[in-house]
């Protein structure tokens, strides 16, 4: 896997915790070991070329990525329940959010990536396929 896991990726930023209290969640049990797994498992389930790209790359390239911070801010699913997601950075310095929901084993399960394109300035989102 080309990962880099930037310094405390896994220790959740203060300024969040201050600005979104009980909001802010950070779950500390996620490895570096779950989010390779989560990117094996998502490979060719996302149709969004550059959230495609940025999994392919980290399953089978030498190219690395970085994720800058995990998981955090739990945010509400349409079905009921919540999703949490962690960031990560391609090469060309583009932020990727990352939504993940619990397998039934406990593993992480990447359901939807956000990246926000500067040429057009929207929020691209692409759901598992």
């Amino acid at each position: 896997m080309a990962l880099n896991f930037k310094p405390g990726w896994n220790i959740a930023l203060a300024k969040y915790v201050s600005k979104y209290g009980s909001y802010q969640a950070f779950l500390d049990t996620l490895t570096p070991l779950l989010i390779e797994q989560a990117f094996s498992d998502a490979n060719s389930h996302f149709t969004d070329p550059l959230a495609a790209d940025f999994i392919r790359t980290v399953v089978a390239s030498a190219d690395v990525y970085t994720i800058e911070q995990g998981t955090h801010q739990a945010e509400d699913l349409p079905g009921g329940g919540f999703c949490l997601h962690f960031t990560g950075r391609n090469s060309a310095n583009l932020a990727f959010h990352f939504y993940i929901i619990q397998n039934p084993d406990g593993t992480p399960k990447i359901i939807k990536i956000t990246y926000y394109d500067k040429k057009s300035k929207q929020l691209v989102t692409s759901n598992r396929a």
